[in-house]
């Protein structure tokens, strides 16, 4: 990286002894504040909130975020730019424009996660103008945010999850039911279920690696890697695999009924019979959502409340939640769900674990209950072992 020079002519204002270099000492380092400030950098000295947003997010695409990852970016930014700190001019913007634009935000009816998320965005932009140089201190980290609560997770009972599987057969898409069960029987997200293709299924070993996954926005779609940028595999039962080879014999039927080779490298659950298109995601969530407003209608003609308010996420919370309850240590599972790090399995699955630790007290309390009823017949003022 190339520097540049800056100037600036000072003359001293008293002609004492000593006095003109005092004075020249200070203007300098009032000059180097400034530099360091951002004030003189060519590029950020006059940018404002806008033009960096726009350079930060040239820069996120230049390093490989996905396209979906850039799509909400870009939302944000379209937020942050719309108000009044959008034509800041970066080098001027205080935590107190930050402040009062998101008390702005809130009374207009924006909600404290939404806040938190475009704050985020925007402290990520001003790290960035301060790695350039731009800026001494982002001053979006001293901003008063305020906190988020996460949901609660609305996660399917055993039952609830088996009559969605159930009444997806009678839908008009033969693929959902064998999908919804096999989103619940793997943990895997939406779109990496859509990047499955057969070459990704080990029959000799019954595994699975997941290694790849769809992203979409609006009618675009391709293929990007998984979440954490890594490549897992993880045990099949017999259930899934038996789910796979079904599957496999209705597209080799499609195939040789339309006349083409199988697809060894297709997308399993391909709408095509060539298997070369993947499901997308959006149509998946679509389909998903038709399912849950199909099984309250028809708990509320048999006169039940039973309802459906759930996501097609929710089915890889109901895998890690059982696999939890079931006693599997958080590390198994964090590798099923392709965590990077257990810590985040142990973080967002703590409601499961608080279930564990009931479980865990009652396992002690009956354990115990025995040896207490025994210590509860000594005779009194005996030691147990004088006790005849």
């Amino acid at each position: 990286m190339t520097g540049r020079q800056v100037t600036r002519t000072f003359r001293a204002p008293r002609p004492e002894k000593g006095a003109g270099i005092r004075a020249a000492r200070a203007e300098l380092a009032k000059l180097v504040a400034e530099v360091a400030e951002g004030k003189h950098n060519q590029n950020g000295g006059k940018a404002s909130v806008s033009e960096l947003l726009d350079d930060w997010l040239a820069q996120r695409a230049a390093v490989g975020r996905s396209p979906t990852t850039l799509h909400d970016y870009a939302a944000s930014a379209r937020r942050i730019k719309a108000t009044s700190i959008g034509t800041k001019a970066v080098t001027k913007l205080t935590t107190r424009d930050i402040d009062l634009a998101y008390s702005e935000w809130r009374s207009e009816g924006m909600t404290p996660a939404t806040v938190l998320h475009h704050h985020r965005i925007l402290r990520a932009a001003l790290n960035q103008a301060e790695r350039w140089g731009w800026i001494a201190r982002n001053p979006a980290k001293f901003a008063t945010v305020a906190s988020s609560r996460t949901p609660e997770f609305r996660v399917p009972t055993p039952e609830q999850a088996q009559a969605l599987v159930r009444k997806a057969a009678s839908t008009a898409s033969p693929d959902l039911g064998p999908i919804l069960l096999f989103a619940m029987l793997t943990g895997c997200r939406r779109g990496e279920i859509c990047g499955l293709q057969w070459d990704d299924v080990d029959w000799a070993r019954e595994r699975l690696t997941v290694r790849r996954s769809v992203w979409q926005v609006r009618k675009s779609w391709g293929l990007k890697d998984t979440k954490s940028h890594q490549v897992r595999r993880i045990a099949l039962d017999q259930n899934t695999m038996a789910l796979l080879k079904a599957r496999r014999a209705a597209a080799g039927a499609d195939a040789t009924g339309a006349g083409v080779a199988f697809p060894e490298e297709g997308f399993v659950w391909s709408p095509v019979v060539d298997g070369s298109t993947p499901r997308t995601p959006s149509s998946l969530t679509r389909a998903f959502a038709r399912l849950c407003e199909l099984l309250e209608a028809d708990a509320q003609a048999a006169g039940r409340g039973e309802q459906y308010p759930f996501r097609l996420h929710d089915l890889r919370h109901f895998s890690a939640t059982e696999l939890i309850g079931a006693g599997v240590d958080i590390r198994t599972v964090a590798g099923r769900l392709g965590h990077a790090d257990p810590a985040i399995t142990l973080r967002v699955y703590a409601h499961a674990l608080e279930e564990r630790d009931r479980a865990a007290a009652q396992l002690l309390g009956r354990r115990l209950s025995l040896h207490l009823g025994e210590q509860a017949t000594l005779k009194p003022g005996l030691a147990p072992d004088t006790q005849p």
